[in-house]
């Protein structure tokens, strides 16, 4: 998606609560001070997030993530910081055009042709597995979810 931001794609991401500034480089799936593992398959990061920035800090009434967030940590976002991982990268990985170590599927093992025709059909999938992904690697590390992937 040449030209476009980060906010401006789909994806998975993490968002963190750290008191202190987060470590440089890429994140840590595994961080206790991962909050919320989310995803974004059919609408833009920007169209998700803005949303929850309405309701978790102008305290508007609704329910969901974001009034839990308001409810557990205030309207405080100065420690609130996100990770993404675009669903271009998540089809390269898929494609083996870049290896990504959080992705245990690839074409290869694919019994259908993998065409660029194809791919939009399996983009929503590869999402919506990789967020279910990090949230079960993350509840088998900490012993629960994120707080806010609470159901």
């Amino acid at each position: 998606m040449a030209g476009k931001g980060k906010e401006d794609q789909g994806g998975v991401y993490l968002f963190a609560r750290f008191e202190q500034e987060p470590p440089h480089g890429p994140a840590d799936t595994l961080e206790k001070s991962i909050i919320w593992v989310g995803q974004s398959s059919k609408r833009t990061f920007k169209s998700r997030w803005d949303p929850f920035g309405r309701v978790a800090f102008k305290k508007m009434t609704r329910k969901g993530r974001a009034k839990r967030y308001g409810e557990l940590f205030g309207g405080d976002q100065s420690h609130l910081y996100v990770s993404t991982l675009p669903v271009q990268e998540l089809i390269k990985a898929f494609l083996k055009i870049r290896p990504c170590s959080l992705l245990d599927i690839d074409a290869g093992n694919a019994e259908v042709d993998v065409t660029d025709k194809f791919l939009p059909e399996i983009d929503d999938l590869l999402i919506k597995y990789m967020e279910r992904r990090l949230i079960l690697l993350y509840a088998l590390h900490h012993g629960h979810r994120p707080v806010l992937n609470v159901d």
